[in-house]
């Protein structure tokens, strides 16, 4: 695997990287009849590197290959895909498969188990067909035509099975149903390759969940923080769909950049108090790790309202290593003082950034349930 020398992390490969290895340890075996422990691939960014191939059910015709994505935390790492190929005929073709024209040849691409179907429109899978994105498919096609398929006078229309052991499973730990993926994962990549711990993936989750809820005609998202603050979110929100409820984690800036380049015109934001006071600090990103939290506006922010005696439990506060252990010196009605007031703080960043947007925040207690809201002008 590929290493970044800077960090010394592993590179890895897709689930479409595998889709294409299957696909041409499978031809080369039909064309060859040899078993090679590895197969080499041509990846979208051209780069070559071989993945390694697991024969032992070779005599029921199935190929299998375990996902490798270095250091990354995919869900999908470890993940065991198997794979047939045969000669086929264009009426065993299912109104999901995808027909892929490889030279003179056509390949119906099929999913048996573990992969799942796509029923919106926005995705880089077609609607009504199986979640096998188009990147995959390319790379497929692409190193299938340099082994051969296609090539010979005669054409030929085969068949390549594709299944995802535990898949869905695994898809649970995805946001595939949020985005209209039903029944197993989907058979990703942009390149082929899989950065260790890169974010991009989830950034463009958050794209393409926000470009679905866009074409279904939707004009409010809801961006959450995390499960709890969603929860609230839609009990709060109950006659909206469920895709326009998004988790974001720690990608506040490039969610609201998102929402504005898809012209977005309301957006509610519930997040809890440690995030608040970030949004108030103008963070663009809230990782804890990359952002460690800043008290100090939170700290200038108790000391401009002047709170009475009455109001401060205790004076261990100004020492807190956190926004929750701050605001426990406080008592409930100081607390919903100066959130109201980092909301409102919050709410100037994230007008900066999406002018002409309505905003709502929804901020919630650390048991999720929503303490204020917090609007801009319509």
């Amino acid at each position: 695997m590929q290493k970044d020398s800077a960090k010394t992390l592993r590179y890895g490969y897709s689930t479409g990287a595998c889709l294409s290895a299957l696909g041409c340890g499978l031809w080369h075996f039909l064309q060859t009849k040899s078993c090679s422990p590895a197969i080499k691939l041509t990846f979208l960014d051209g780069k070559e590197k071989e993945l390694p191939l697991i024969w032992d059910n070779i005599n029921q015709g199935i190929l299998q290959i375990q996902k490798d994505g270095g250091d990354d935390p995919d869900c999908t790492h470890l993940a065991i895909l198997s794979a047939s190929l045969f000669q086929s005929s264009p009426e065993h073709a299912a109104k999901e498969d995808y027909i892929l024209p490889i030279g003179n040849d056509m390949l119906i691409l099929h999913a048996l188990y573990g992969i799942g179907l796509c029923t919106r429109k926005g995705l880089d899978c077609e609607e009504g067909k199986w979640a096998i994105n188009i990147s995959p498919r390319k790379m497929l096609t692409m190193n299938l035509q340099k082994y051969g398929m296609g090539q010979s006078g005669q054409p030929h229309i085969w068949q390549l099975n594709i299944g995802v052991e535990k898949g869905e499973e695994l898809a649970k730990k995805t946001l595939n149903a949020k985005l209209g993926i039903i029944g197993g994962i989907s058979i990703l990549g942009t390149s082929g390759h899989v950065k260790p711990f890169s974010h991009d993936a989830y950034i463009q989750t958050i794209r393409i969940c926000v470009r679905t809820l866009k074409l279904e005609h939707g004009v409010h998202v809801v961006f959450g923080t995390g499960a709890r603050s969603l929860k609230s979110a839609k009990s709060f929100y109950p006659d909206l769909p469920e895709n326009a409820f998004i988790p974001i984690a720690d990608f506040i800036g490039k969610s609201l950049e998102i929402a504005r380049e898809e012209n977005i015109p309301e957006i509610s934001i519930a997040c809890m108090a440690g995030k608040l006071c970030k949004y108030a600090s103008c963070r663009f990103y809230t990782h804890a790790h990359k952002e460690e939290q800043d008290l100090s506006l939170l700290f200038a922010q108790i000391e401009e309202l002047s709170l009475t005696p009455a109001e401060i439990l205790n004076t261990a506060w100004h020492n807190a290593q956190s926004v929750r252990e701050a605001l426990c010196s406080f008592t409930a009605a100081a607390q919903y003082r100066i959130l109201y007031t980092l909301g409102q703080k919050a709410l100037a960043f994230f007008q900066s950034l999406c002018k002409t947007t309505v905003f709502h925040i929804l901020v919630c207690d650390f048991e999720g349930n929503i303490l204020m809201t917090i609007e801009s002008e319509k």
